[in-house]
């Protein structure tokens, strides 16, 4: 009898695990089957790979903290579509070319850097609809040599840095193929380089070149301008995000009808020259 109710015990719970594992198992395919839209608002939050060295795009206010920290038309225009989304932004900080592996690794929701829809990147991420035109592109120079470079072929045999795996990177590729050129991992290592000679210029989009050059009097822009096919900025969201995408493309059609990144476009720019004052 003893026996009897003991492998009964032993029956029912093992019946009991089983039955658990199986609900376990069901809840895991459920939330498997959801698609990236319906996790990010089911987690509350759009998770956002940004590299903060950008303005007016992307950057630092030093008097703020925490995510109030992250600044910049960009950083506006994704908490935008956060609240229309209904949930909140987090900007996860990275190097401008580590930005892309974080999305297509599903560490983070999209990216958001001033990036272009070249064919390269396509490869590994889609993109969202264009939400702002920037194809003209400069080089920050110092200001005491502003009238030594005034086209393209003034830099051959000079020192020019751009941003690795960026537009500006195949700029001097294309236009000023007998500089030497310097990959940089931030903008700023190139302003620095800039300032302290060891580079003659900086390749960098002219809203951002200008922002640059209003908050440092030392620095200037050279007169060569460069356009570059295809400059529309984007979003960046994995392959495998569809339903996200077109809900953001929704969000950006809205704010392109209002024109509000025009607007959040000359906010960053003020915040970015007095941020240098």
């Amino acid at each position: 009898m003893k026996l009897k109710k003991i492998l009964t015990a032993i029956l029912c719970a093992t019946l009991t695990l089983s039955l658990a594992g199986c609900g376990s198992g069901s809840d895991s395919n459920k939330e498997e089957s959801k698609n990236a839209l319906e996790k990010v608002q089911d987690a509350g939050v759009l998770k956002v790979a940004v590299s903060p060295d950008f303005a007016p795009y992307e950057f630092m206010d030093p008097s703020k903290s925490g995510q109030d920290t992250y600044v910049g038309a960009d950083i506006e225009m994704i908490k935008y579509i956060a609240e229309k989304l209904g949930v909140k932004m987090e900007i996860l900080a990275m190097d401008f070319d580590t930005c892309l592996a974080g999305v297509t690794q599903n560490k983070v929701d999209c990216s958001i850097n001033g990036y272009y829809p070249s064919e390269d990147r396509k490869k590994s991420v889609d993109f969202t609809d264009a939400y702002f035109d920037d194809s003209e592109q400069v080089v920050v120079i110092n200001k005491e040599d502003a009238g030594k470079y005034k086209e393209a072929a003034d830099f051959d045999g000079e020192t020019v840095t751009a941003q690795n795996a960026s537009a500006q990177d195949s700029i001097v590729d294309q236009y000023m193929s007998s500089a030497k050129k310097q990959l940089i991992n931030k903008v700023t290592d190139g302003i620095q380089m800039v300032k302290s000679k060891k580079a003659a210029g900086v390749v960098l989009q002219k809203v951002v070149a200008d922002s640059i050059v209003a908050s440092d009097d030392t620095l200037a822009i050279a007169e060569p301008v460069f356009i570059y096919d295809e400059a529309e900025l984007v979003v960046a969201v994995n392959k495998d995000s569809k339903e996200l995408k077109d809900k953001m493309n929704e969000i950006i059609k809205d704010i392109n009808d209002k024109k509000l990144y025009e607007g959040w476009l000359v906010e960053a720019q003020e915040l970015a020259a007095s941020i240098g004052d």
